[in-house]
């Protein structure tokens, strides 16, 4: 059986990235330009990377799957399609908020956000406790690692940057390592620094220095 977590890395990081849109939506000043806009970037960052995800899941992942196994990935296709639509809702309300909204307002798209943020946790749940399951019954770790080797080629620079920007905060630092080993020795060098650059700016100075001595 493979050892490969196919989910492991991308859902940490959609789990750091949605937690922090929450936490910021809940205190921010809708009628402060700046708070507003802050939130607004951090919205576009989330809803890049959650709408990246199910495009890398529903091309690649899922569809090696179903090749492999008849039927296997029509649970979690449909459950994308249902958090597309109120992922698509909720990025069109974000996006046409011009600082006026009502108290009301503001709280009905805090408590939307938190219902969808409540049933993308338990689907990504789910993806790994038996998607994962099946992709590692059903293929080797070295066709698990040619998977993630062919999504990370597609991935263009500034989503990859994203990507890095929550996904290495939000793991550990073996795992981190090992991501960061393997972008050092395949990437140009000023490209590896950029990656480092936001990474820094998402991590505690201890945390990050560890890091970066160990690479």
């Amino acid at each position: 059986m493979a050892t490969i977590k196919s989910f492991a890395a991308p859902h940490k990081g959609l789990r750091n990235v949605i937690s922090k849109f929450s936490f910021h939506l809940g205190y921010t000043d809708f009628n402060d330009p700046v708070q507003l806009s802050k939130l607004k970037s951090l919205g576009a960052d989330m809803f890049t990377l959650l709408k990246d995800h199910v495009n890398t899941e529903n091309n690649h992942t899922l569809k090696h799957l179903e090749e492999r196994v008849h039927g296997a990935s029509e649970h979690d296709r449909h459950d994308h399609e249902k958090l597309e639509l109120i992922q698509d809702s909720l990025e069109h309300q974000l996006e046409n908020f011009i600082g006026n909204e009502s108290v009301d307002e503001i709280h009905s798209f805090y408590l939307s956000f938190s219902v969808f943020q409540s049933q993308y946790l338990e689907h990504i749940y789910e993806e790994e406790t038996v998607t994962e399951l099946l992709l590692q019954q059903n293929f080797t770790d070295d066709e698990l690692f040619h998977h993630r080797a062919a999504i990370m080629q597609k991935i263009s620079f500034p989503v990859m940057l994203l990507w890095m920007k929550y996904t290495i905060p939000a793991q550990s630092e073996r795992e981190s390592l090992g991501m960061l080993g393997g972008l050092k020795h395949n990437a140009p060098p000023e490209a590896f620094e950029q990656v480092l650059d936001v990474i820094a700016a998402e991590m505690d100075a201890e945390r990050y220095k560890s890091l970066v001595d160990k690479l």
